[in-house]
Protein backbone atom coordinates (compact mmCIF):
# COMPACT_ATOMS: atom_id res chain seq x y z
CA UNK A 1 0.00 0.00 0.00
CA UNK A 2 1.41 3.60 -0.68
CA UNK A 3 0.10 5.69 2.13
CA UNK A 4 -1.07 9.22 1.62
CA UNK A 5 -1.68 11.85 3.88
CA UNK A 6 -3.30 14.89 3.45
CA UNK A 7 -5.32 17.89 4.85
CA UNK A 8 -8.80 17.74 5.88
CA UNK A 9 -11.24 19.82 4.17
CA UNK A 10 -14.25 21.69 4.07
CA UNK A 11 -16.34 18.95 1.59
CA UNK A 12 -20.20 18.56 0.67
CA UNK A 13 -22.26 16.70 2.63
CA UNK A 14 -25.13 14.68 1.32
CA UNK A 15 -28.14 14.44 3.44
CA UNK A 16 -28.86 11.95 5.96
CA UNK A 17 -30.97 8.63 5.88
CA UNK A 18 -34.38 9.36 6.94
CA UNK A 19 -37.06 6.63 8.20
CA UNK A 20 -40.84 7.46 7.69
CA UNK A 21 -42.34 9.63 9.19
CA UNK A 22 -40.07 11.75 11.07
CA UNK A 23 -41.26 15.07 12.40
CA UNK A 24 -39.02 17.85 10.08
CA UNK A 25 -38.63 19.31 13.31
CA UNK A 26 -36.54 16.19 14.45
CA UNK A 27 -34.64 16.14 11.79
CA UNK A 28 -33.74 20.03 11.59
CA UNK A 29 -32.64 19.57 15.15
CA UNK A 30 -30.50 16.74 14.24
CA UNK A 31 -28.85 19.05 11.72
CA UNK A 32 -28.69 21.82 14.28
CA UNK A 33 -26.47 19.18 16.46
CA UNK A 34 -24.39 18.15 13.39
CA UNK A 35 -23.58 21.78 12.74
CA UNK A 36 -22.84 22.13 16.46
CA UNK A 37 -20.37 19.77 16.45
CA UNK A 38 -18.38 20.55 13.33
CA UNK A 39 -17.99 23.90 14.60
CA UNK A 40 -17.57 23.45 18.61
CA UNK A 41 -20.67 25.34 19.85
CA UNK A 42 -20.71 24.02 23.19
CA UNK A 43 -23.45 26.30 23.51
CA UNK A 44 -25.43 25.50 21.24
CA UNK A 45 -25.34 21.71 22.42
CA UNK A 46 -26.02 22.79 26.00
CA UNK A 47 -29.27 24.55 25.12
CA UNK A 48 -30.59 21.57 22.53
CA UNK A 49 -30.63 19.63 25.85
CA UNK A 50 -33.48 19.35 28.03
CA UNK A 51 -32.04 19.49 30.71
CA UNK A 52 -35.32 18.82 33.25
CA UNK A 53 -36.44 15.61 31.59
CA UNK A 54 -32.62 14.29 31.83
CA UNK A 55 -32.46 15.10 35.52
CA UNK A 56 -35.67 13.32 35.99
CA UNK A 57 -33.47 10.19 34.15
CA UNK A 58 -30.82 10.70 36.37
CA UNK A 59 -32.15 10.70 39.70
CA UNK A 60 -35.01 8.12 38.89
CA UNK A 61 -35.03 5.71 41.53
CA UNK A 62 -31.77 7.53 43.20
CA UNK A 63 -31.51 5.89 46.73
CA UNK A 64 -30.47 9.80 48.29
CA UNK A 65 -31.55 11.42 50.88
CA UNK A 66 -34.04 14.25 50.01
CA UNK A 67 -31.43 16.98 50.97
CA UNK A 68 -29.14 15.92 48.68
CA UNK A 69 -31.49 15.80 45.97
CA UNK A 70 -32.97 18.91 46.55
CA UNK A 71 -29.25 20.36 46.47
CA UNK A 72 -28.25 18.63 43.49
CA UNK A 73 -31.88 19.48 41.71
CA UNK A 74 -31.21 22.98 42.39
CA UNK A 75 -27.87 23.19 41.17
CA UNK A 76 -28.40 21.43 37.68
CA UNK A 77 -31.42 24.14 37.11
CA UNK A 78 -29.28 26.70 37.84
CA UNK A 79 -26.22 25.62 35.93
CA UNK A 80 -27.64 23.61 33.57
CA UNK A 81 -25.97 20.30 32.00
CA UNK A 82 -22.07 20.65 30.29
CA UNK A 83 -23.55 18.50 27.44
CA UNK A 84 -21.13 20.20 24.92
CA UNK A 85 -17.78 20.11 27.30
CA UNK A 86 -18.89 16.47 27.41
CA UNK A 87 -19.12 15.71 23.78
CA UNK A 88 -16.46 18.49 22.39
CA UNK A 89 -13.96 18.00 25.46
CA UNK A 90 -12.27 19.98 27.46
CA UNK A 91 -10.49 21.97 24.34
CA UNK A 92 -13.88 22.32 23.48
CA UNK A 93 -12.72 21.75 19.30
CA UNK A 94 -14.89 20.83 16.82
CA UNK A 95 -15.39 17.28 15.63
CA UNK A 96 -15.65 15.39 12.31
CA UNK A 97 -19.28 14.65 12.81
CA UNK A 98 -21.41 13.41 10.10
CA UNK A 99 -25.34 12.59 11.03
CA UNK A 100 -26.22 9.44 9.35
CA UNK A 101 -29.74 9.10 10.21
CA UNK A 102 -33.01 10.00 11.82
CA UNK A 103 -35.52 7.30 12.45
CA UNK A 104 -38.26 6.69 14.67
CA UNK A 105 -38.05 3.59 16.92
CA UNK A 106 -41.65 2.94 17.81
CA UNK A 107 -42.65 5.99 18.68
CA UNK A 108 -39.29 8.01 19.92
CA UNK A 109 -37.10 9.72 17.22
CA UNK A 110 -33.41 9.21 17.28
CA UNK A 111 -30.59 10.73 15.28
CA UNK A 112 -27.50 8.79 14.78
CA UNK A 113 -23.86 10.46 13.99
CA UNK A 114 -20.37 8.98 13.03
CA UNK A 115 -17.67 10.85 14.73
CA UNK A 116 -14.00 10.81 14.01
CA UNK A 117 -11.45 12.37 16.18
CA UNK A 118 -7.89 11.54 17.56
CA UNK A 119 -9.59 8.85 19.43
CA UNK A 120 -10.81 6.90 16.02
CA UNK A 121 -14.41 5.59 15.36
CA UNK A 122 -17.28 6.06 17.56
CA UNK A 123 -21.23 6.46 16.76
CA UNK A 124 -23.45 9.00 18.90
CA UNK A 125 -27.02 7.87 19.18
CA UNK A 126 -29.31 10.69 20.43
CA UNK A 127 -33.03 10.31 21.95
CA UNK A 128 -34.90 12.90 20.56
CA UNK A 129 -38.01 14.38 22.33
CA UNK A 130 -40.62 17.49 23.50
CA UNK A 131 -39.89 19.51 26.18
CA UNK A 132 -42.59 21.82 27.82
CA UNK A 133 -42.82 24.00 25.44
CA UNK A 134 -43.33 21.38 22.49
CA UNK A 135 -40.15 22.02 21.26
CA UNK A 136 -38.01 19.32 19.40
CA UNK A 137 -35.13 18.54 22.53
CA UNK A 138 -32.38 16.06 23.40
CA UNK A 139 -33.80 13.82 26.01
CA UNK A 140 -30.68 11.32 26.49
CA UNK A 141 -26.94 10.31 24.55
CA UNK A 142 -25.75 7.22 23.73
CA UNK A 143 -21.70 7.09 22.41
CA UNK A 144 -21.18 3.60 21.29
CA UNK A 145 -17.59 3.40 23.20
CA UNK A 146 -18.93 3.76 26.33
CA UNK A 147 -21.61 1.36 25.99
CA UNK A 148 -24.35 3.01 28.25
CA UNK A 149 -26.87 5.60 28.05
CA UNK A 150 -25.14 9.09 29.96
CA UNK A 151 -27.81 9.11 32.19
CA UNK A 152 -26.66 5.95 33.10
CA UNK A 153 -23.34 6.86 34.01
CA UNK A 154 -24.33 9.99 35.72
CA UNK A 155 -26.69 7.87 38.06
CA UNK A 156 -23.56 6.06 39.55
CA UNK A 157 -21.74 9.28 39.52
CA UNK A 158 -24.35 10.73 41.68
CA UNK A 159 -25.18 7.65 43.97
CA UNK A 160 -21.15 8.13 45.29
CA UNK A 161 -21.19 11.63 45.38
CA UNK A 162 -24.43 11.16 47.73
CA UNK A 163 -22.68 8.35 49.35
CA UNK A 164 -19.25 10.41 49.87
CA UNK A 165 -21.20 12.79 52.15
CA UNK A 166 -23.12 10.12 54.09
CA UNK A 167 -26.46 11.22 51.72
CA UNK A 168 -26.80 7.74 50.67
CA UNK A 169 -30.06 5.79 51.72
CA UNK A 170 -27.88 2.18 51.88
CA UNK A 171 -30.66 0.26 53.41
CA UNK A 172 -32.66 0.78 50.12
CA UNK A 173 -29.95 -1.00 48.19
CA UNK A 174 -29.40 -4.37 46.96
CA UNK A 175 -27.09 -6.71 44.58
CA UNK A 176 -24.39 -4.51 42.73
CA UNK A 177 -25.70 -1.29 43.72
CA UNK A 178 -25.10 -1.88 46.79
CA UNK A 179 -21.31 -3.22 46.25
CA UNK A 180 -20.61 -0.26 44.31
CA UNK A 181 -21.18 1.84 47.44
CA UNK A 182 -19.48 -0.63 49.77
CA UNK A 183 -16.31 -0.28 47.30
CA UNK A 184 -15.96 3.15 47.03
CA UNK A 185 -13.11 3.82 49.05
CA UNK A 186 -11.61 1.28 46.34
CA UNK A 187 -12.91 2.97 43.15
CA UNK A 188 -11.36 6.06 44.74
CA UNK A 189 -8.16 4.41 45.24
CA UNK A 190 -8.69 2.99 41.36
CA UNK A 191 -9.06 6.53 40.25
CA UNK A 192 -6.19 7.97 41.97
CA UNK A 193 -3.81 5.42 40.59
CA UNK A 194 -5.24 6.27 37.19
CA UNK A 195 -4.35 10.04 37.81
CA UNK A 196 -0.73 9.35 38.34
CA UNK A 197 -0.21 7.59 35.45
CA UNK A 198 -0.06 3.73 37.58
CA UNK A 199 -2.26 1.87 35.24
CA UNK A 200 -1.19 -1.23 35.87
CA UNK A 201 -1.66 -1.07 39.59
CA UNK A 202 -5.27 0.29 38.81
CA UNK A 203 -6.03 -3.02 36.81
CA UNK A 204 -5.15 -5.09 39.85
CA UNK A 205 -6.83 -2.90 42.21
CA UNK A 206 -10.48 -3.66 40.02
CA UNK A 207 -9.48 -7.22 39.80
CA UNK A 208 -9.64 -7.42 43.62
CA UNK A 209 -13.46 -5.76 43.62
CA UNK A 210 -15.92 -8.70 44.39
CA UNK A 211 -17.07 -10.84 40.95
CA UNK A 212 -20.51 -9.11 40.50
CA UNK A 213 -19.35 -5.87 40.29
CA UNK A 214 -16.06 -6.69 38.69
CA UNK A 215 -18.28 -8.45 36.20
CA UNK A 216 -20.23 -4.88 35.39
CA UNK A 217 -20.07 -3.19 32.05
CA UNK A 218 -18.34 0.14 32.86
CA UNK A 219 -15.65 -1.47 35.19
CA UNK A 220 -15.13 -4.13 32.29
CA UNK A 221 -14.91 -1.31 30.02
CA UNK A 222 -12.43 0.96 32.44
CA UNK A 223 -10.15 -2.42 32.62
CA UNK A 224 -10.52 -2.34 28.72
CA UNK A 225 -9.69 1.26 28.38
CA UNK A 226 -6.55 1.03 31.07
CA UNK A 227 -5.74 -2.46 29.46
CA UNK A 228 -5.15 -0.79 25.71
CA UNK A 229 -2.31 1.08 27.12
CA UNK A 230 -0.45 -0.96 28.87
CA UNK A 231 -0.33 -5.11 27.17
CA UNK A 232 -1.87 -6.38 24.01
CA UNK A 233 -2.13 -9.77 24.58
CA UNK A 234 -3.84 -8.83 28.01
CA UNK A 235 -6.27 -6.73 26.10
CA UNK A 236 -7.13 -9.65 23.60
CA UNK A 237 -8.06 -11.65 26.30
CA UNK A 238 -10.37 -8.59 27.90
CA UNK A 239 -12.25 -8.23 24.48
CA UNK A 240 -12.90 -11.69 24.54
CA UNK A 241 -13.92 -11.53 27.97
CA UNK A 242 -16.36 -8.86 27.22
CA UNK A 243 -17.60 -10.48 24.10
CA UNK A 244 -18.75 -13.57 26.08
CA UNK A 245 -20.60 -11.39 29.01
CA UNK A 246 -21.42 -8.69 26.55
CA UNK A 247 -22.13 -9.99 22.93
CA UNK A 248 -23.93 -8.16 21.21
CA UNK A 249 -22.70 -4.76 22.08
CA UNK A 250 -21.62 -2.85 19.20
CA UNK A 251 -18.77 -1.33 20.77
CA UNK A 252 -17.00 -5.22 20.93
CA UNK A 253 -16.97 -3.90 16.81
CA UNK A 254 -15.25 -0.76 17.24
CA UNK A 255 -13.04 -2.10 19.76
CA UNK A 256 -12.13 -4.90 17.26
CA UNK A 257 -11.35 -2.11 14.69
CA UNK A 258 -8.87 -0.26 16.64
CA UNK A 259 -7.22 -3.72 17.99
CA UNK A 260 -3.56 -3.77 16.22
CA UNK A 261 -3.08 -7.52 16.69
CA UNK A 262 -6.30 -8.35 14.56
CA UNK A 263 -5.55 -5.53 11.35
CA UNK A 264 -3.82 -8.37 10.12
CA UNK A 265 -7.01 -10.76 10.88
CA UNK A 266 -8.88 -9.91 7.68
CA UNK A 267 -11.60 -12.47 8.23
CA UNK A 268 -12.27 -11.12 12.04
CA UNK A 269 -11.90 -7.36 10.39
CA UNK A 270 -14.74 -7.91 8.18
CA UNK A 271 -17.23 -9.88 10.37
CA UNK A 272 -16.81 -6.86 13.05
CA UNK A 273 -17.27 -4.40 10.09
CA UNK A 274 -20.42 -6.31 8.66
CA UNK A 275 -21.74 -6.60 12.26
CA UNK A 276 -21.68 -2.89 13.03
CA UNK A 277 -22.80 -2.04 9.41
CA UNK A 278 -26.13 -3.78 10.12
CA UNK A 279 -26.82 -1.40 13.16
CA UNK A 280 -25.40 1.63 11.89
CA UNK A 281 -25.57 1.91 7.86
CA UNK A 282 -22.65 3.84 7.43
CA UNK A 283 -20.74 4.44 3.92
CA UNK A 284 -17.36 4.96 6.04
CA UNK A 285 -17.66 1.45 6.41
CA UNK A 286 -17.06 0.78 2.84
CA UNK A 287 -14.18 2.51 2.95
CA UNK A 288 -12.56 0.63 5.93
CA UNK A 289 -13.30 -2.62 3.83
CA UNK A 290 -11.76 -0.74 0.60
CA UNK A 291 -8.92 0.24 2.70
CA UNK A 292 -8.26 -3.49 4.05
CA UNK A 293 -8.58 -4.95 0.80
CA UNK A 294 -5.90 -2.25 -0.45
CA UNK A 295 -3.88 -3.44 2.16
CA UNK A 296 -3.90 -6.66 0.83
CA UNK A 297 -3.34 -6.17 -2.71
CA UNK A 298 -6.89 -6.58 -4.30
CA UNK A 299 -6.84 -3.33 -6.26
CA UNK A 300 -9.94 -4.09 -7.60
CA UNK A 301 -11.91 -4.70 -5.34
CA UNK A 302 -10.65 -2.22 -2.98
CA UNK A 303 -11.67 0.58 -5.98
CA UNK A 304 -15.22 -0.63 -5.79
CA UNK A 305 -15.86 -0.31 -2.12
CA UNK A 306 -14.08 2.94 -2.16
CA UNK A 307 -16.46 3.94 -4.84
CA UNK A 308 -19.30 2.62 -3.60
CA UNK A 309 -18.16 4.65 -0.52
CA UNK A 310 -17.99 8.02 -2.45
CA UNK A 311 -21.53 7.13 -3.70
CA UNK A 312 -23.18 7.30 -0.73
CA UNK A 313 -21.59 9.43 0.74
CA UNK A 314 -19.77 12.46 -1.64
CA UNK A 315 -18.71 14.25 1.55
CA UNK A 316 -16.47 11.04 2.35
CA UNK A 317 -12.61 12.36 2.00
CA UNK A 318 -11.10 9.15 3.25
CA UNK A 319 -11.98 7.27 -0.32
CA UNK A 320 -10.71 9.41 -2.70
CA UNK A 321 -7.14 9.87 -0.59
CA UNK A 322 -7.01 5.77 -0.54
CA UNK A 323 -8.24 6.22 -4.50
CA UNK A 324 -5.43 8.54 -5.66
CA UNK A 325 -2.81 6.22 -3.25
CA UNK A 326 -4.24 3.35 -5.45
CA UNK A 327 -4.22 5.24 -9.13
CA UNK A 328 -0.43 5.87 -8.33
CA UNK A 329 0.32 2.72 -7.42
CA UNK A 330 -1.30 1.54 -10.90
CA UNK A 331 0.68 3.90 -12.78
CA UNK A 332 -2.85 5.54 -13.43
CA UNK A 333 -1.13 8.83 -13.15
CA UNK A 334 -4.19 10.70 -15.46
CA UNK A 335 -6.78 8.93 -13.32
CA UNK A 336 -5.07 10.15 -10.14
CA UNK A 337 -4.64 13.72 -11.15
CA UNK A 338 -8.00 13.27 -12.11
CA UNK A 339 -8.75 12.39 -8.21
CA UNK A 340 -6.62 15.77 -6.85
CA UNK A 341 -8.92 17.64 -9.50
CA UNK A 342 -12.13 16.42 -7.55
CA UNK A 343 -10.23 16.43 -4.03
CA UNK A 344 -9.31 20.53 -5.45
CA UNK A 345 -13.04 21.04 -5.90
CA UNK A 346 -14.48 19.50 -2.63
CA UNK A 347 -11.65 21.80 -0.97
CA UNK A 348 -13.97 25.01 -2.46
CA UNK A 349 -10.88 27.06 -3.13
CA UNK A 350 -8.81 26.87 -0.21
CA UNK A 351 -5.67 25.84 -0.28
CA UNK A 352 -4.32 21.91 -0.58
CA UNK A 353 -1.52 20.02 0.43
CA UNK A 354 -0.70 16.37 -0.15
CA UNK A 355 1.92 14.20 0.69
CA UNK A 356 3.43 11.35 -0.86
CA UNK A 357 5.37 8.38 0.91
CA UNK A 358 8.56 8.42 -0.76
CA UNK A 359 8.79 5.35 -3.39
CA UNK A 360 9.28 4.31 -6.79
CA UNK A 361 5.66 4.70 -7.76
CA UNK A 362 5.94 7.92 -6.25
CA UNK A 363 8.49 8.98 -7.74
CA UNK A 364 7.20 7.78 -11.51
CA UNK A 365 4.07 9.99 -10.31
CA UNK A 366 5.37 13.27 -9.35
CA UNK A 367 7.78 13.08 -12.49
CA UNK A 368 4.85 12.29 -14.75
CA UNK A 369 3.72 14.89 -17.78
CA UNK A 370 0.26 14.48 -15.81
CA UNK A 371 1.19 15.68 -12.67
CA UNK A 372 3.62 18.38 -13.53
CA UNK A 373 0.77 19.90 -15.81
CA UNK A 374 -1.81 19.68 -12.37
CA UNK A 375 1.57 21.48 -10.21
CA UNK A 376 1.51 24.30 -13.19
CA UNK A 377 -2.21 24.80 -12.96
CA UNK A 378 -2.33 25.19 -9.39
CA UNK A 379 0.41 27.41 -9.10
CA UNK A 380 -0.85 29.76 -11.82
CA UNK A 381 -4.44 29.74 -10.30
CA UNK A 382 -2.72 30.47 -6.82
CA UNK A 383 -0.73 33.30 -8.27
CA UNK A 384 -3.94 34.97 -9.84
CA UNK A 385 -5.61 34.06 -6.63
CA UNK A 386 -3.10 35.87 -4.31
CA UNK A 387 -2.14 32.54 -2.85
CA UNK A 388 0.92 31.15 -1.02
CA UNK A 389 3.56 29.13 -2.96
CA UNK A 390 2.51 25.82 -3.60
CA UNK A 391 4.74 23.06 -2.14
CA UNK A 392 6.03 20.18 -3.86
CA UNK A 393 4.68 16.84 -2.23
CA UNK A 394 7.39 15.37 -0.65
CA UNK A 395 8.51 12.15 1.44
CA UNK A 396 7.26 12.53 5.10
Amino acid sequence: MLPLLWLLLAAPASPPAVSSPVDPAFLSLAREVEAALLAGDEATLDARLDGEQFLQRVTRGLPVSSTFLEALTGEVRADGWPLGRRLLGSKGQGLHARLLQVRMRGRTPFALFRILSGAGLNYLELELGRNARNEAVIVDLYPYLEGERISESMWRVYLLAAAERGQCLTRKLLGVERQWVEQLPRWRSIERLLGAGQGREAVEEMDRLPPRLRGEKFVQLKRLEVLASLDEAEYALGLLAFEKAFPQEPLLDLFTLDNPMLRGERAVMMAAIDRLDRQVADPYLDYLRGRMMHGQDELEGAKRLLQKALEEDPGLWEPRVELLSVAIEEADHAGAVHILEEMERGAGGRQMRVRIQEGPQARAFLESAEYKAWLERQRAREGRDGGSEVAEPAGP
